[in-house]
């Protein structure tokens, strides 16, 4: 019995922690980003971004968005609302001021962004 209970809780141990280790990257991708589309730094922006989206990022969407996020007042950060783990992709509520924002990014396997995408938060 103490075998089986060791056990599990290793094996639970190794869940979170695989769990933890691609979300919290995930989270810190999607917050590193947010904070340079908030700064409208499209130099890091494209840093984060992998080279298949990386293209198709305007100074002028970032410009945007930006304005949107301002809008909102003072960005106070991330939390998460929903993961898909078989697409590496999760949804984030981010918070301003005086509103808030989902942000859902797919992180590629090196790590870099495959998607970022904010909508309006209902």
């Amino acid at each position: 019995m103490r075998a089986t209970s060791l056990g599990a809780i290793i094996a639970l141990a190794l869940v979170c922690a695989a769990c933890s280790g691609d979300g919290g990257s995930a989270q810190t991708l999607a917050d590193t980003t947010t904070k340079a589309v908030y700064a409208n730094d499209y130099d890091s922006v494209v840093g984060n971004a992998d080279d298949a989206i990386k293209a198709s990022i305007t100074r002028a969407e970032i410009g945007t968005l930006s304005d949107k996020m301002h809008a909102l007042g003072a960005y106070k950060g991330l939390t998460l609302v929903a993961s898909d783990p078989v697409k590496n992709e999760f949804t984030y509520r981010a918070d301003f001021d005086t509103g808030a924002m989902n942000v859902v990014v797919r992180v590629d396997a090196d790590g870099k962004l495959a998607a970022y995408r904010v909508f309006p938060s209902s």
